[in-house]
């Protein structure tokens, strides 16, 4: 009698997934769970920083891809490189729903209950980087710390974050933001005591941005 495979949960991909990750980053390298991003409207499970800004989004058997579609376009705003990690049941699924340059982890269990991770795709660079969606992921004093060293005129105190990021995004390409960004992420003091949103508030899996953060996005 054949026995259908065991289901597995977030809890175990995300261990496997961490396990994968850590014996190949080097000593500045950041995993950060569950970042938020464009100020909270958005959310991956797992992210990379490593001079790269990598994102990984889990799908156990227990999961559903509602909340994937819904969030994988302010994915595509911010990272370099992007991968969904999920079980065979949902493989056929995340290739039709995601762009051909994510990539993709499939996990499997052996005899010994032990879960691994296979590539079942390798992602190529992400084409859709935005500049003022990867800005977000600083702190206000990060922002206006670049501003102050790039920037050609002096920093005025009363500029507030989404401010700073339009101020930054006018000075130089994605790249080399992308560069800026991921500096600060890797030698920032402290990811326990992140800068609070006051104007942001969870509503069941999605966030609402701060009405700030709406504004410049529809400028932009």
């Amino acid at each position: 009698m054949r026995y259908a495979p065991r289901r597995l949960t977030e809890i175990e991909l995300r261990h496997a997934l961490r396990e994968r990750l850590r014996a190949a980053l080097t000593e500045d390298a950041q995993i950060i769970e569950e970042l938020g991003i464009e100020h909270g409207s958005a959310r991956i499970d797992l992210a990379v920083i490593n001079g790269a800004l990598i994102g990984y989004e889990i799908k156990s058997d227990f999961d559903s891809l509602d909340r994937l579609a819904n969030q994988m376009h302010a994915y595509h705003r911010v990272f370099d490189e992007l991968w969904i990690v999920t079980t065979p049941m949902f493989v056929p699924q995340v290739e039709r729903l995601l762009p051909p340059w994510w990539g993709i982890l499939q996990a499997h269990c052996n005899d010994a209950g032990d879960v691994g991770l296979e590539v079942v795709r390798a992602p190529s660079a992400n084409p859709r980087q935005e500049a003022l969606s990867l800005l977000s992921l600083l702190w206000r004093d990060e922002a206006a710390a670049l501003l102050a060293k790039h920037g050609a005129v002096k920093v005025k105190t009363k500029l507030t974050r989404v401010m700073l990021y339009a101020e930054l995004a006018g000075l130089v390409d994605v790249a080399t933001l992308r560069d800026w960004v991921s500096h600060a992420l890797r030698h920032r003091d402290s990811w326990r005591s992140a800068e609070p949103v006051r104007s942001t508030r969870p509503i069941g899996d999605s966030f609402v941005p701060s009405d700030d953060w709406q504004r410049l996005v529809a400028k932009s």
